[in-house]
């Protein structure tokens, strides 16, 4: 039986030189892979529909057993997870007492447990709140994050290919990628492992999101470069969220509500009692807000990313930036919660740069127009 490795020694093995380790980047947790020497190339690689896996290194996974583990985890998250059938996955929040979102989560209903992948390098502040909630519930909460590994595979046919790699018969990942929607899980026998597989979006591209064992990492990865899918990193993936318009709680979620920082898919207005709920139902009954996710387009790249501040010309604070990434179709973008009365076309500075401000994310709730 082969000896269990860490997803950490895992990721190292298989990362190819000229790997660029994450630090101080707008919308990229710390410690991801950045990229691989050509951010740039990477983003329009990504852009343009390539096959490209990008590796999760900063993502955790968190396994709930027990006969209580539904309704224990429905009264935590901010979605409905009494409702969610078996082999289906849905996304939700963490949020604090006040409603502000915490952590986004992906969660897996299986038949005797519940699989929670979490994003950006929130894994232990999710464990910690659920054992903190954990009273009389029959509930075994295992962190499975250091024996996990994951990653996404983008790119225009994915799903055939990433069938060809595992050797998945009758179009396993189509299926996961069709029923999308439903939040379809499949998993894939390949090469005496098993991989966890379902669509995400992470872009205008379809994208793939699998978990293997750290152990499987490095066959995973080979059967996938075999196929002609290349490494890319988490830069090109922030581009690909920062042209769709993509937020995340960890990003622009800071200090927001979900509503204002467009993360109200991840929300659920009908399942009962949860954390921060109170204040979700409030904000449904009131129907308006005064901040709502929008888009910047910045003069450069960002020279001062701490300064998240989104300034207007006369020095009052109007917003703050989540997120920010050079895109291959507008350059410089980024992802910002902003005052809704703030004009499109406003002139403002953020991260050290001018900007402009280039319109509201789809439909805010009582806010402007779409610019």
């Amino acid at each position: 039986m082969p000896e269990p490795i860490s997803s950490h020694e895992a990721w190292r093995r298989v990362l190819p030189e000229g790997a660029v380790v994450a630090t101080d980047l707008v919308g990229v947790a710390d410690g991801a892979l950045a990229h691989l020497g050509d951010p740039e190339g990477e983003s329009e690689a990504l852009a343009h529909g390539a096959l490209v896996m990008v590796p999760l290194m900063r993502h955790g996974a968190l396994r709930l057993r027990g006969p209580d583990r539904i309704d224990f985890l429905n009264a935590q998250v901010s979605h409905d997870v009494r409702s969610l059938a078996v082999g289906c996955a849905r996304d939700a929040m963490l949020l604090d007492h006040r409603g502000r979102p915490q952590a986004d989560v992906t969660i897996v209903r299986r038949e005797d447990e519940l699989f929670v992948s979490v994003d950006d390098a929130r894994v232990a502040h999710v464990r910690d709140a659920l054992e903190t909630h954990l009273v009389f519930d029959q509930v075994v909460i295992d962190d499975l994050t250091d024996a996990l590994a994951s990653l996404v595979v983008s790119g225009t046919d994915v799903a055939q290919r990433v069938d060809e790699a595992l050797g998945a018969p009758g179009g396993r990942a189509g299926h996961a990628l069709t029923h999308a929607a439903s939040g379809a899980v499949v998993d894939v026998a390949f090469a005496g492992a098993s991989a966890l597989l379902h669509a995400r979006a992470r872009g205008g591209v379809p994208s793939l999101d699998l978990h293997v064992s750290a152990r499987d990492l490095g066959p995973l990865v080979r059967a996938l470069e075999a196929v002609g899918v290349r490494m890319v990193g988490e830069v090109a993936l922030a581009s690909a969220r920062v042209v769709a318009g993509i937020t995340t709680s960890a990003a622009e979620g800071v200090e927001a509500l979900p509503q204002e920082a467009g993360l109200e898919s991840r929300l659920s207005y009908r399942k009962g009692c949860y954390l921060g709920q109170e204040i979700m139902a409030r904000i449904e009954a009131r129907g308006s807000l005064r901040r709502g996710p929008a888009r910047l387009a910045l003069d450069g790249s960002p020279a001062a990313p701490d300064e998240r501040a989104v300034v207007d010309a006369s020095g009052k604070v109007v917003g703050r930036v989540g997120s920010a990434a050079w895109t291959p179709s507008r350059g410089w973008q980024a992802l910002a919660v902003m005052r809704l009365d703030l004009e499109v076309g406003a002139v403002v500075r953020t991260l050290g740069v001018g900007a402009v401000h280039d319109g509201t994310l789809g439909d805010v709730r009582g806010g402007a127009p779409r610019g």
